[in-house]
């Protein structure tokens, strides 16, 4: 299990540096394959199989990618504007991520229900769990991969001599 999620970090934390959709579909189809195989070995169905939860599992897939991209295009902005910063670009993409945030936590509390109905309260209360556990490895990954702001300036202020 551990590898798994080290390839999905070491995935989505080249996802802040894709440049072109192509590339995001990519990175998104292979960390589908493998994450439906985790997902598959942790909920241990007892005939192997639950096609309701199947059907769900790839619709939420589905509506999941979107807020990812959202999220995605929130770091890669970041990413470009980080050396040129101001007030107004900080604040849109603060306000940016809070938003984003609060979809997720929406989508998942609407998404519990649905598995619920399908898998029964403690199934759906294990899925999320999983799923919780994945996304915020996945958002540490990539917050441990990008610079504070401010902090790259006070690395070349306190070493001005390494200034190329």
């Amino acid at each position: 299990m551990r590898y798994v999620l080290l390839l999905v970090m070491l995935c989505f934390g080249n996802m802040v540096f894709a440049q072109d959709d192509s590339d995001l579909k990519t990175i998104q189809s292979v960390f589908g394959k493998e994450k439906k195989a985790l997902v598959t070995q942790y909920m241990d169905f007892k005939n192997g199989s639950n096609d309701p939860f199947w059907s769900l599992y790839d619709q939420y897939e589905s509506d999941r990618r979107s807020l990812s991209r959202e999220r995605l295009a929130i770091l890669q902005d970041y990413s470009r504007m980080y050396e040129t910063l101001d007030d107004e670009a900080a604040t849109s993409l603060a306000k940016r991520t809070l938003s984003n945030d609060l979809s997720y936590d929406k989508f998942y509390q609407r998404y519990f229900k649905k598995f619920s109905k399908v898998l029964g309260g403690k199934n759906a209360a294990k899925f999320m769990q999983l799923e919780l556990y994945l996304q915020n490895a996945i958002k540490s990954s990539i917050l441990n991969a990008i610079p504070f702001i401010g902090e790259l300036e006070k690395n070349r202020d306190a070493y001005p001599a390494q200034r190329s």
